[in-house]
């Protein structure tokens, strides 16, 4: 399934609240202030953590190469009456220099090999202004789950995301440090989520699961486990670092 075709699939997702992914962005970030900040996200797909951050008062610019997902992301920004900029470009084409204050992802870099691996953390650095910060978050190559489940989904057909290859906590520092930035916080995430994703070969094959694992707003006692620092986070399923940019 090509990645506009994901898109229009989930595009009548119904987003209430909070979600459990904006749980993580709250854990990395601890009390960071959105009020008047620039912020820009790179593969923003539905683009509903930046949309969280633009109700807490960010200024939002969403960058995709899908004209699917920027509808999405614009439907919500109406949904809650916000403005944000809206950019369809290739992540590796774009003209931001020096510009923002925070730079995120999630879902984005595992995507890429070779010097594409480097060029596109290279891309989130870039864009930052100096002592700008960069979130990424990305699979956990240590969640055995997870591991499972794709090989599954990739053997039966049902595999959706395209080619994907997880991230170590130690290539993940290495790449953002590589790209000038230096590592304010980094965790692994998502343990209690980590079963499901030996199902994948069933749910990756259905809209309506799809999405209510993107919508589904989060429950206080799942949010303790998945993103608490614990040991049992580090075979979770995404692993997620802040860097600050030099």
């Amino acid at each position: 399934m090509a990645w506009s075709e994901i898109w229009k699939s989930v595009e009548d997702a119904r987003f209430r609240g909070e979600t459990y992914r904006w749980f993580f962005y709250k854990t990395l970030f601890g009390n960071y202030d959105f009020r008047n900040k620039r912020v820009l996200e790179i593969g923003c797909g539905t683009g509903i953590n930046s949309v969280l951050m633009a109700k807490a008062g960010a200024h939002v610019t969403l960058l995709d190469s899908s004209r699917e997902a920027l509808s999405i992301a614009k439907k919500l920004l109406d949904k809650f009456s916000l403005d944000g900029e809206l950019v369809c470009e290739n992540a590796f084409r774009h003209m931001f220099r020096d510009e923002f204050d925070l730079v995120h992802s999630e879902g984005v870099i595992e995507h890429f090999t070779g010097e594409y691996r480097q060029e596109i953390v290279d891309a989130h650095s870039v864009a930052a202004k100096a002592g700008g910060m960069v979130l990424i978050i990305a699979p956990n190559m240590k969640c055995p789950p997870y591991r499972i489940g794709k090989f599954l989904a990739e053997k039966t057909g049902t595999w959706i995301y395209g080619n994907e290859y997880p991230y170590s906590k130690k290539e993940l520092v290495f790449r953002m440090e590589k790209s000038g930035l230096s590592i304010q916080k980094i965790q692994g995430a998502e343990f209690a989520f980590a079963p499901g994703w030996v199902l994948s070969p069933v749910w990756q094959k259905s809209p309506r699961l799809l999405k209510k694992s993107l919508s589904t707003s989060a429950n206080r006692s799942v949010v303790r486990l998945n993103y608490g620092k614990h040991f049992l986070n580090e075979w979770g399923v995404v692993i997620g670092a802040v860097g600050k940019k030099l």
